[in-house]
């Protein structure tokens, strides 16, 4: 089964309305993720780029499982995956409201650099934030589809997926109308971590010696090198080719992270929801040798 576009299809045919609505907010959610750039201009990508990419991803990941899927889940996962990174183009009054007057970097608080490295860190719980402040504005139905839809968001960072609180099994956005949240965010959760290929160095791709910071430079670089990142029934398999040693341990321990964030997000799945994660490990094709993690 073809997986292009499942998601949005699906939720087309299921509620015309809902979908309209999802698509409404695509142009609004990519004016404030373009504004991470000039905060940011030596981070991978986090625009509408990454967003699509997070999309296909689940649609991956979802499969055969597409048809379990209310309409309900469909619109909270693409408004999740939409909104997930908002919090990194929140403005610095939203962040001052969120953080208090003492983190202000125009009032001389904190340096900009610091600013930065705070809202790196926090942007999924700024990214929260800001849709319990302006969920309204994205004519989003009730205030339940707003906390099920910002669950997903800081649900996509260390955030305890287990918790029966904050992420329950069945989360009602309506009377009798419930979406299985651990799922959903776990989709979003893993999908942002497998997001890792060339694609996501978007401003930097073909000159990474832009870039000032060795850490980012060298960041960017290990990107470059990972050619595709394929989602399998049984795994995922990334390949990438560099003759660098350096950048090479750096895509070895991408991948081991990747695959942490599998394995937990398959067990969290699996404990808490009917649902599944099939993709069972991660398979590197560093230089055309095999490695599993």
């Amino acid at each position: 089964m073809g997986h292009e576009y499942l998601t949005e299809k699906r939720l087309r045919a299921l509620d015309p309305q809902l979908h309209s609505q999802y698509k409404n907010c695509v142009v609004v959610s990519n004016q404030m993720l373009s504004r991470y750039q000039s905060k940011f201009p030596e981070y991978t990508d986090h625009s509408t780029l990454h967003t699509l990419e997070i999309v296909d991803t689940c649609n991956a990941l979802i499969g055969e499982q597409i048809d379990r899927l209310t309409a309900d889940d469909l619109y909270v996962l693409l408004m999740g995956a939409l909104f997930h990174d908002v919090g990194m183009g929140i403005s610095e009054k939203d962040f001052c409201s969120f953080y208090g007057e003492n983190f202000s970097a125009e009032a001389g608080h904190v340096s900009k650099e610091e600013l930065q490295e705070l809202i790196r860190k926090n942007h999924h719980e700024l990214s929260g934030w800001f849709l319990k402040k302006y969920w309204r504005v994205f004519d989003i139905p009730n205030d339940a589809y707003a906390k099920a839809i910002i669950q997903v968001c800081r649900g996509h960072r260390k955030t305890n997926l287990l918790d029966p609180v904050e992420f329950p099994e069945a989360f009602f956005v309506a009377e009798g109308r419930s979406v299985a949240l651990p799922y959903l965010a776990a989709l979003v959760r893993l999908a942002d971590e497998l997001d890792i290929a060339a694609d996501r160095n978007s401003a930097f791709l073909y000159d990474p010696m832009l870039i000032k910071n060795d850490i980012s430079r060298l960041e960017f670089l290990k990107h470059q090198c990972i050619q595709s990142v394929e989602i399998r029934p049984a795994g995922v398999l990334v390949k990438a080719v560099s003759d660098d040693p350096e950048i090479c341990e750096g895509v070895m321990d991408t991948v081991s992270k990747a695959a942490e964030v599998l394995h937990d997000c398959r067990m969290v799945v699996s404990k808490r929801t009917s649902f599944t994660i099939q993709q069972q490990r991660i398979i590197l094709d560093l230089n055309s040798s095999l490695m599993l993690f």
